[in-house]
């Protein structure tokens, strides 16, 4: 019946503010997320951190062999694997272009994760969607072998930035 179905939509409708997620926002002091109890895993959180200001977001691509396995293994399917293919890949994106400065801390860093041999950056991720603006969560994930990073995972989907 028509009203049955008018009624439906005017729920459906009303509801998708009910259950808009929230915003996602920025950690605290990335110094305190960095602290751990256990010695190893705040090693292992440094490593994952340095590299990625230092590697990753300063591009400082002759820096990489101090903090990765020759044998390094990718698994974002935009990316090759090996330390060679790792160079290749953000070769080619920084191109000729004078790499930017290295940042003291990383903007949008929302929390570091370690347990065992892994480490979790996650961050926020801000995106468009039909025009409407949304902040989701980026996942960085390593695993540290005798103090360097020997595999990488992350959220990356074939051909680029899933509509991000």
């Amino acid at each position: 019946n028509m009203k049955k179905l008018i009624m439906l939509l005017a729920i459906a409708t009303l509801s998708t503010t009910v259950f808009a997620a929230l915003p996602v926002l920025p950690g605290g002091d990335q110094q305190e997320m960095l602290a751990s109890s256990d010695s190893q895993l705040a090693d292992n959180k440094k490593i994952a951190y340095d590299f990625f200001r230092v590697v990753l977001r300063g591009l400082r691509l002759d820096s990489a062999p101090d903090y990765m396995h020759q044998s390094y293994m990718q698994h974002n399917p935009n990316a090759a694997t090996g330390l060679d293919g790792f160079l290749d890949y953000f070769s080619a994106v920084l191109g000729d272009s004078e790499p930017p400065a290295v940042p003291d801390t990383l903007p949008g860093l929302v929390s570091i994760q370690a347990e065992g041999d892994y480490v979790t950056l996650s961050f926020v991720r801000d995106c468009v969607n039909n025009g409407q603006a949304y902040s989701t969560t980026w996942f960085d994930m390593f695993r540290i072998v005798d103090g360097k990073i020997a595999e990488h995972w992350d959220s990356a989907v074939m051909g680029g930035d899933s509509g991000c």
